[in-house]
């Protein structure tokens, strides 16, 4: 029993990671819905520095909600705690490039897909349609949507 907590907990066991999701786009949109993983990086320093990064894909009807979200979606979500800022119409403003920046670096030692996936982040938040929102406290939290590519894109960088 012990096993399977550490595992859940640590999302190494099948589907812990699909409910970490779920909760944490109900938290930042008010709406639950399931995803499904896309992309999943996690690094972690010694130091306490991390970067961890998750695409995940949801449905038609998702996507239907977020081309044309109820007002209380922008105006109320992601709530305070959570971010620094209200979700944001894509593309990402002139203010908030240096934030998007932040949070899809292209380290040295970053070879092959990572560095696609920041690419395709930094196309993705400029696309008109999608939304994005973050926080900035320690490290940096971003989140973004696109309805297009349905995709909802979490991302956490603290160096």
């Amino acid at each position: 029993m012990i096993v399977i907590f550490v595992s859940w907990q640590l999302q190494i066991f099948p589907l812990s990671k699909n409910f970490y999701i779920k909760e944490r786009s109900e938290e930042l949109t008010g709406k639950s819905f399931w995803s499904w993983e896309e992309y999943d990086y996690g690094e972690i320093g010694v130091r306490g520095e991390g970067y961890s990064l998750d695409i995940y894909k949801f449905n038609d009807e998702m996507a239907d909600y977020f081309t044309n979200p109820p007002e209380d979606f922008v105006q109320n979500f992601p709530p305070n705690e959570l971010s620094d800022i209200k979700w944001t119409e894509t593309p990402v403003k002139r203010t908030d490039i240096e934030t998007l920046e932040f949070v899809t670096p292209t380290y040295g030692g970053w070879k092959g897909e990572i560095v696609e996936r920041q690419d395709f982040i930094r196309t993705v938040a400029n696309e008109k349609g999608g939304f994005y929102a973050y926080k900035k406290t320690g490290g940096t939290d971003f989140y973004l949507i696109s309805p297009k590519r349905k995709l909802i894109i979490i991302i956490n960088h603290d160096m």
